[in-house]
């Protein structure tokens, strides 16, 4: 078939404007999506994108909840908090080693009941160190210095202790199915530190790992900007995850198998000398000991943070902040789409969502004593 010269030049017209178009989707908010591999691959760009209503979705934060300043009444506050988790009910379940005490809150912040006090007897603890709570509402207390993982109903009954074994547990969440992932810290060897993220049934034998992260160690050297593995599971029990220093999420179904991959752009942010010295006097307030040598990357890493929710959405925390400390948090949909950003306000530690509210742990609060906050995130 012939084609003639004004439907040439109508032709080359609609391919240079799809390369226009190809080129600029960072600038006009528009995704790249491919499937590579049997593989989803979502390319984003800097900006969220724009959604059927021709813009990008707004999330605002609104303030509903403080749990931690009447210090008038017992277990009402915090000697220190290092972990927290939500059931779907919006139970707050709360871990606070300083006193030895898990304390178990209502929706609205009233306290349904705390226990636990020092020892290796059932129910008892050494050295708590987090939480985390199962779809069917038990939940699990990582005892690190008595070795084991304590199992507990919703309403804070005892139910058994499970000894870790080998393993060297630094992250923990649980599936519908019962079965735990977990980050497992290898002793340092060669020079290096590995982390396996695995999956282990409900006994706690081993199903699959996951990913593998190594990372370089040096006696006597403290990194004080460490590559970090985030995790976490969105609905369906599809597991999500990504190392620190790079923008990279993965997600994987409940094999193990690899489903999306999702990216968004973004220049890295390089370490300055004002950095290494705030984060130096942050870390060692009298001085460096002189021991010790402290090391820094060249940039910052692309994430700090890491939440996802039961709507399949994740939750990514980045080093950009709004210019009065508040950090910046990406928001991707199920699909792998960059929908919104939103920042957790100065001093506020986004540790999960759930229901539409963000859950906080703020460690330096006016009253001198650790808090936890909720915000309801108010979507437009």
């Amino acid at each position: 078939m012939r084609v003639s010269r004004s439907s040439r030049l109508g032709i080359f017209l609609i391919v240079l404007l799809a390369l226009g178009l190809a080129g600029t989707a960072g600038q006009t908010g528009k995704a790249d999506i491919r499937v590579e591999n049997g593989i989803r691959v979502v390319r984003n760009p800097a900006t969220p994108v724009i959604g059927p209503a021709g813009k990008a979705a707004a999330v605002s934060l609104v303030e509903d909840l403080v749990i931690g300043e009447d210090t008038t009444r017992e277990d009402h506050w915090f000697g220190f908090l290092n972990s927290l988790d939500v059931d779907a009910s919006g139970r707050i379940y709360t871990v606070d080693p300083k006193s030895i005490r898990i304390r178990i809150f209502g929706p609205d912040g009233s306290l349904i009941k705390a226990f636990g006090h020092s020892g290796q007897g059932p129910g008892e603890f050494s050295g708590p160190g987090g939480v985390a709570v199962a779809p069917d509402g038990t939940f699990y207390v990582l005892d690190v210095l008595n070795g084991r993982l304590s199992y507990f109903t919703r309403e804070g009954a005892h139910l058994k202790d499970t000894p870790l074994g080998t393993y060297n547990l630094s992250g923990l969440v649980v599936d519908r199915l019962s079965n735990f992932y977990i980050t497992d810290v290898q002793p340092p060897s060669d020079m290096a530190m590995v982390w396996d993220l695995l999956k282990l049934d409900p006994d706690m034998k081993p199903l699959a790992k996951i990913h593998s992260m190594s990372m370089p160690f040096k006696p006597r050297t403290v990194n004080l900007i460490p590559m970090r593995l985030f995790f976490g599971l969105t609905g369906n029990d599809r597991l999500a995850w990504m190392v620190s220093t790079d923008y990279e999420i993965q997600v994987a179904d409940s094999s193990g198998k690899t489903v999306m991959k999702i990216f968004k752009d973004g220049e890295a942010r390089k370490v300055s000398e004002a950095d290494r010295s705030a984060l130096t006097k942050s870390r060692f307030p009298k001085g460096v000991p002189a021991q010790l040598e402290i090391v820094f990357p060249d940039h910052f890493p692309a994430a700090s943070g890491f939440m996802t929710d039961e709507k399949g959405r994740i939750y990514v925390r980045t080093q950009e902040t709004d210019g009065r400390g508040g950090a910046a948090v990406d928001v991707f949909d199920a699909e792998g789409l960059y929908i919104a950003r939103f920042f957790v306000p100065e001093a506020g530690e986004a540790v999960t969502v759930r229901n539409d509210k963000l859950f906080c742990i703020v460690t330096e609060s006016a009253s001198g004593n650790p808090l936890v906050k909720s915000y309801a995130l108010k979507w437009r």
